[in-house]
């Protein structure tokens, strides 16, 4: 093959790589939602009693709103993970969903290998009796995402809490299509292309 013939055939083959890049995943298959919505209602339902109501949960909420903050700290999470989450607790922050403190543990350990910068502000704090929501704004960078430039993003956590101040059920909400996902190079594009045709 001729170095000309070669040069004429990288564009090709890179289009095709592209092309396989995008497929395969897209050939996945879909989240199950259904299980989704059903495995937070299943915590929900569980009894409200013997939760820590509001009026007591001062110390609970700011150990819980403290490990929010330092999610990039691995010997912050390594030391506090069992002090925050109780051990059989739940954790979807709609990314993935994780049971008991030392699954909990494992992600955040995961997740602060992947940052290179993190930030959490709290922002407001409401809570009506067992239920506590807490939203935030979080400006973080990792490598492999928006070509590891900062990220930033609101949102929300619904928490409860056991008496001994420990999260018993943690339900995040915000928006990890765009703030994750969207920022995945190739996916993302193709994330922003059919965000626009919803817009039109």
């Amino acid at each position: 093959m001729s170095f000309k013939l070669a040069l004429q055939t990288i564009p090709l083959i890179l289009l095709i790589l592209l092309f396989v890049a995008i497929l395969i995943p897209a050939c996945a298959p879909n989240p199950d939602t259904v299980k989704q919505v059903n495995e937070y209602k299943e915590e929900l339902s569980k009894s409200r009693s013997g939760l820590l109501q509001n009026g007591n949960s001062e110390a609970a909420i700011r150990n819980f709103t403290t490990f929010l903050q330092k999610i990039d700290d691995k010997s912050y999470i390594e030391e506090n993970t069992a002090k925050v989450y109780a051990e059989d607790a739940y954790l979807n922050d709609t990314l993935v969903t994780h049971y008991g403190s030392e699954e909990i543990k494992k992600y955040f350990l995961e997740t602060a290998d992947t940052m290179e910068s993190y930030d959490v502000t709290i922002d407001d704090i409401a809570s009506s009796g067992p239920e506590h929501y807490i939203r935030w704004t979080m400006v973080f960078s990792a490598p492999k995402l928006n070509s590891g430039k900062p990220v930033h993003s609101v949102g929300m956590s619904h928490v409860r809490f056991n008496p001994e101040g420990q999260a018993v059920m943690h339900q995040d909400y915000w928006d990890s299509g765009m703030n994750i996902y969207g920022q995945i190079p190739v996916l993302g594009g193709a994330i922003e292309t059919i965000r626009r045709r919803f817009e039109n």
